[in-house]
């Protein structure tokens, strides 16, 4: 009897560390591509609805978010509408008690956001990489931008994963496709 309880702990075992190692296999190898169609499909549905909300630009809290929909500014478009004059981003320092360089900034991210695919984490990674404003995506080369991307990532951890050469190409695509919104 003891060897029938052995044979089936040792069976047992064996299942829980295939079934470990299975897991991360499909995890590692898989799971990244899924979590970037993923997230790819939320951006869209996001997109199709009637504004993204502020709170999805890095930085942005729930506090300031409050702060800024009690203003008015609900959506990412809102803000971006807002900080296209020195009026409006006056008016959202006010209303979040921070400085101009960090509304500026959200309103840099917002901007890139407006970019099919691009959501908040992105729009914070390329911002950090240097890229001030959709107009100046356009005018970027993928190879260096991507690799300026890395580099930032490396240093503080921004994204999971970054996108890849052809969403990166998309992105700048895109961006020469829209309008100027924020003044230079």
């Amino acid at each position: 009897m003891e060897y029938l309880i052995q044979e089936i702990f040792l069976y047992l075992l064996v299942a829980f560390v295939l079934g470990l190692v299975i897991g991360w296999l499909a995890g590692s190898q898989g799971g990244k591509k899924k979590i970037a169609e993923l997230e790819a499909r939320l951006a869209e549905l996001t997109d199709r609805k009637a504004g993204t909300p502020v709170e999805s630009i890095e930085g942005i809290g729930s506090g300031f978010g409050n702060s800024l929909k009690a203003d008015g500014i609900s959506t990412t478009e809102a803000l971006l509408e807002a900080c296209c004059s020195n009026e409006g981003v006056a008016r959202v320092c006010k209303c979040v008690d921070l400085d101009e360089n960090t509304v500026r900034n959200w309103a840099t991210m917002a901007d890139l956001m407006r970019i099919k695919g691009l959501g908040g984490q992105w729009a914070e990674l390329m911002w950090r990489a240097g890229v001030k404003s959709v107009q100046d995506l356009a005018t970027r080369d993928i190879v260096p931008l991507r690799a300026r991307m890395r580099e930032v990532n490396d240093e503080e951890h921004r994204v999971a994963e970054l996108p890849g050469e052809s969403r990166v190409a998309k992105f700048i695509e895109e961006a020469g496709n829209l309008e100027a919104v924020l003044p230079n």
